[in-house]
């Protein structure tokens, strides 16, 4: 055997050895999960004949996919005891109110995010969810859950916090949402019709409808004008591949038809332009059909409406980056 060969291994052996035991008093410990923010706001999509929409949240949670819960409390000011209450018909289109700011959580995959809301109580509707009428009057508004303890949940599944700043909104669509009373004066709102946005994947769709199509969609639909001969007039986001776009769906309890629109919006009249215009936010990029009509009236969250019909269809892509411009005319 070479000695000089049998010295060397035994010194590098020794180095070795050597570095090893110099971290026997600082063990090894696991690095920490990337952290990230997440920042969540409420908005909505409004619906008519209310003037308030009143839901006051009480707290928010999210769900790893591991299992681990992170809960906030959302409360009127950081050293208030008192849930947040937000009238989501103050918060139309791209405004946001915000629930939660900057919270520290892991980066990562999300299970579901529950919204937990303290539903309308008839004997303190002012400090529990409620909505007030045209004429002032008020009645509950309550989101069911299993159990009756006065709190509501609203969970949406599947999302991801990146390794940055996450910014998401909880866009409320009232028209798909806001169920009327069978019996009694509760009104009822149900989850299916709220999303969750990441405002960074997100674009806003807004146009104009035209004041002689306007006028014509009226004169064609005389026969479901509402009692006081007034309309609805709205438009109605579907996927590229719906054959027939239609006002809504039957309702199966859990359950979403493919078919249903993904978003709605009121058409108002901007006093400043003389324009009638909409504006629906928070989509995601992808190939979509728009449909506009004036029987959004008759729209029963519940129900297909047979006598229900979209006046003008078209194609629209929402691409990342840029919002997108859409006009419905009588020449199209």
């Amino acid at each position: 055997m070479n000695l000089k060969s049998t010295l060397l291994s035994s010194a590098v052996l020794l180095a070795l050895t050597g570095c090893g035991s110099s971290n026997d008093d600082s063990p090894i410990t696991p690095t920490d999960p990337q952290k990230s923010t997440f920042s969540l706001g409420v908005s909505d999509a409004p619906v008519t004949g209310l003037k308030a929409v009143n839901v006051v949240f009480d707290s928010i949670t999210l769900r790893s996919q591991g299992g681990e819960d992170f809960s906030f409390e959302t409360r009127e000011a950081s050293d208030s005891t008192e849930a947040e209450m937000v009238n989501l018909l103050d918060y139309t289109g791209d405004d946001i109110f915000s629930l939660l700011e900057g919270e520290d959580v892991p980066a990562g995959e999300y299970a579901w995010i529950r919204a937990d809301v303290i539903n309308g109580d008839i004997n303190n509707l002012t400090e529990t969810s409620h909505v007030v009428y045209e004429d002032d009057s008020i009645a509950p508004l309550i989101v069911k859950r299993k159990g009756n303890d006065g709190i509501g949940e609203i969970q949406l599944d599947g999302f991801t916090l990146n390794q940055t700043d996450n910014t998401f909104v909880l866009e409320f669509d009232l028209k798909k949402s806001l169920v009327a009373p069978q019996s009694g004066n509760e009104i009822v709102l149900k989850p299916r019709g709220v999303r969750l946005e990441n405002l960074a994947e997100s674009q806003d769709i807004e146009g104009t409808v035209s004041e002689s199509l306007y006028a014509n969609c009226e004169t064609d639909n005389i026969e479901v004008a509402a009692e006081d001969g007034s309309f609805g007039h709205a438009v109605y986001l579907y996927n590229s591949d719906v054959e027939q776009p239609l006002d809504n769906y039957e309702v199966t309890e859990g359950e979403t038809p493919v078919d249903a629109p993904l978003a709605t919006a009121n058409v108002v009249l901007n006093n400043e332009t003389s324009q009638y215009e909409f504006e629906l936010a928070f989509i995601t990029p992808g190939d979509y059909q728009l449909g506009y009509t004036c029987n959004a009236h008759i729209d029963d969250a519940e129900l297909q409406d047979e006598a229900f019909n979209l006046y003008q269809v078209k194609p629209v892509a929402v691409v990342a980056g840029e919002d997108t411009e859409v006009t419905f005319d009588i020449a199209q």
